[in-house]
């Protein structure tokens, strides 16, 4: 079918065909014959024009066979997962690294109405269809981001040296993932992630597949959110990285600088040239100045403490 792979890490995909014998170009190809009364056998040539990835992507899936989950409402933890539905994009910093990194988040309701909220670290270099110039930089930035590398790098095992637990860091990624870039309140952004800092579009319709670094179910006595957190009706959060997102439909990939913009800008903004009107300045423009880190009404989880050395 006709289609665009949005994002793809091709690192990280020859690594996990290199780990589980994964031949991603196919079996090799052998010619025999007898030349001079002497038997020889010799490799056959294969000349590749382009790349499929949809054939290496379906020999990842079909190599890891039973370790993938498609149905969410299996009990954790997956090791990887196959999913579909509407996937956000965003930008984070990452210290150690030269390239921004890209966080894409799917959120989908499994089962008796349970939420499951995926959280994917990966680089904005693997994402098609979006540029540097797609978002601003502007607003909430959580401070336990060094915890939630930290557990990246570890690839989601224990012992690290953040004195807390997977279900505690789980919880702080999906807090980067959902407000990220926020000024003021919940509401204020409620439906409106263009708003945000950092966020760059989403797509309705995409397949994720992914490798799973934690995947835990919160335990609601744990936790207390107010009602208009979007934290407040999470229930399992998976944390990983992404090794694809193909869409079927590239034309649904919304742009937020389009929607920033808007119409209002896009038929005045001769005017504003001109100096007729005056400058527009964006919500989050308009908002600078609050205060910008763990300033959430409701938020009842402590900041992680680091083990000493």
């Amino acid at each position: 079918m006709i289609g665009k792979y949005v994002y793809w890490s091709d690192r990280a995909i020859r690594r996990i065909a290199e780990d589980n014998g994964i031949e991603l170009a196919g079996h090799t190809r052998w010619t025999a014959g007898v030349t001079g009364g002497v038997f020889q056998a010799s490799r056959a040539g294969q000349e590749r024009l382009t790349r499929n990835r949809v054939e290496e992507a379906r020999r990842i899936e079909k190599g890891l066979r039973t370790a993938v989950v498609e149905d969410l409402t299996t009990p954790p933890k997956a090791a990887f997962v196959n999913v579909t539905g509407k996937v956000s994009f965003a930008r984070f910093h990452q210290r150690c690294a030269k390239n921004p990194g890209a966080l894409l988040h799917l959120q989908k309701h499994c089962g008796a109405g349970r939420r499951v909220d995926t959280c994917l670290f990966g680089s904005m270099d693997c994402v098609s269809g979006f540029g540097p110039w797609d978002d601003f930089e502007d607003g909430w930035t959580s401070s336990e981001m060094p915890a939630i590398e930290e557990l990246l790098r570890a690839q989601g095992t224990a012992n690290t040296s953040w004195d807390e637990d997977a279900e505690y860091f789980s919880l702080e990624a999906l807090k980067i993932a959902l407000r990220q870039g926020s000024t003021g309140t919940d509401e204020h952004h409620a439906d409106r992630p263009q708003t945000r800092g950092f966020t760059v579009g989403h797509n309705d319709a995409c397949s994720v597949f992914a490798e799973v670094y934690s995947d835990t179910v919160l335990d609601r006595q744990r936790w207390n959110h107010h009602p208009h957190d979007p934290l407040a009706s999470a229930d399992r959060i998976i944390v990983g990285r992404p090794l694809w997102v193909r869409t079927q439909h590239p034309e649904g990939t919304v742009r937020y600088p389009d929607l920033r913009a808007g119409t209002w800008s896009a038929s005045r903004s001769w005017m504003r040239r001109l100096r007729l009107l005056p400058h527009r300045h964006t919500t989050a423009t308009a908002q600078r100045g609050l205060a910008l880190d763990d300033q959430w009404p409701g938020e009842m989880s402590p900041r992680p403490r680091r083990r000493p050395s």
